[in-house]
C-alpha cells in the first residue's frame, strides 16, 4: 500500500473541507444522511426487523461506497445520477458485501465477548420501583466499564472500515488488502483523524446546547409542541453530524490514498 502525502495535513483542514462540501449542497447531503439513518439506525432497531438488520450490515459498505462516490463527484464537479453511480459500482458489489460479512462476523464476536456483561446489566436494569441506591450505584459501576470495553472492541472495526469500502470500490483492492490498508492508513493518520472526529463531535454538542435551551422554553410554554420541536431539532443535528462524517470520510480517503 502506498499512502501519499495528505493535501491538508491536519484534521482541522479536513473538517473545513467537509463543511464546504456540505454548504455547497446541504439539501442533497441531508437527504443522503436521512437515507443512512433510516436504513442503518432506525429500521434495524424496530422490533421484528432482526433479519433486516443483518441484511443492512451486509449492504452497508455498498451504501458507503455509493455515498462517497456522490461526494467525490461533487468535489470534482462531475454530474452522475444514482443509477450511473451504482452502475460503476456494480462489479464491486460482491466484494463490498463480503466486507459487510466480515463486519457482521466481527459484530457477532463482540456480542459474544460482552454477553456475560450484558446479561448481568440486564438483570440489574429489570429491577423497578424497589431499586435501592446501592443497586443503582452497582448499575452505574457496571455500565461504564461495559461502554469502555465496547469502544475498545469497536475501534479496530472502525479503523478497518473507514477506508476499505472506497479502496474496494475505487482502487480495486481485494477485501483483505482493503482492510489491511484501511488499518494502516488510520494508524498513520491517527492524529489527524482523531482531531477531525473530535471537532465534529464537539461542534454537534455545542449546537445541541442552544437547541436544548430553545426547546426547554417552548416545552414550558407549549408542552406538546415543545416535545415535537425538540425531536425535530435533535434529529436534524443527527443528520448534520452524519453528513459531515460522510464528507470527512471522503476527504480523508481522497487525501490519504489520492483517489483517482
Amino acid at each position: 500500500m502506498a499512502i501519499l502525502e495528505s493535501r491538508t495535513q491536519t484534521g482541522t483542514g479536513w473538517v473545513k473541507e467537509s463543511i464546504n462540501l456540505f454548504k455547497a449542497q446541504p439539501r442533497k447531503w441531508l437527504s443522503l444522511s436521512l437515507a443512512y439513518v433510516g436504513l442503518f439506525m432506525m429500521l434495524p432497531s424496530v422490533p421484528g426487523m432482526e433479519i433486516f438488520a443483518l441484511v443492512a450490515i451486509l449492504w452497508w459498505p455498498v451504501f458507503i461506497a455509493l455515498a462517497i462516490a456522490m461526494y467525490r463527484n461533487a468535489d470534482n464537479k462531475k454530474q452522475q445520477n444514482l443509477s450511473e453511480i451504482f452502475g460503476t459500482l456494480k462489479p464491486k458489489v460482491t466484494a463490498l458485501m463480503a466486507l459487510g460479512g466480515v463486519c457482521l462476523l466481527y459484530g457477532i464476536l463482540v456480542s459474544l465477548i460482552l454477553s456475560s456483561d450484558l446479561q448481568g446489566l440486564l438483570k440489574l436494569s429489570q429491577l423497578k420501583g424497589d431499586m435501592t441506591p446501592s443497586q443503582a450505584s452497582i448499575i452505574a459501576e457496571k455500565t461504564l466499564p461495559l461502554i469502555l470495553k465496547l469502544m475498545l472492541l469497536l475501534l479496530p472495526l472502525m479503523m478497518a472500515t473507514w477506508f476499505s469500502p472506497m479502496l474496494i470500490a475505487f482502487n480495486s483492492y481485494t477485501v483483505v488488502k482493503a482492510i489491511k490498508s484501511s488499518i494502516a492508513g488510520s494508524i498513520q493518520y491517527m492524529v489527524a483523524l482523531s482531531v477531525a472526529w473530535l471537532i465534529v463531535t464537539i461542534g454537534v454538542i455545542l449546537l445541541l446546547v442552544p437547541v436544548g435551551i430553545i426547546t426547554g422554553i417552548m416545552t414550558s410554554l407549549m408542552p406538546n409542541a415543545g416535545n415535537l420541536f425538540a425531536s425535530v431539532l435533535v434529529f436534524g443535528c443527527l443528520l448534520l453530524a452524519t453528513s459531515l462524517m460522510l464528507a470527512l470520510q471522503y476527504v480523508s480517503y481522497r487525501d490519504v490514498f489520492r483517489a483517482a
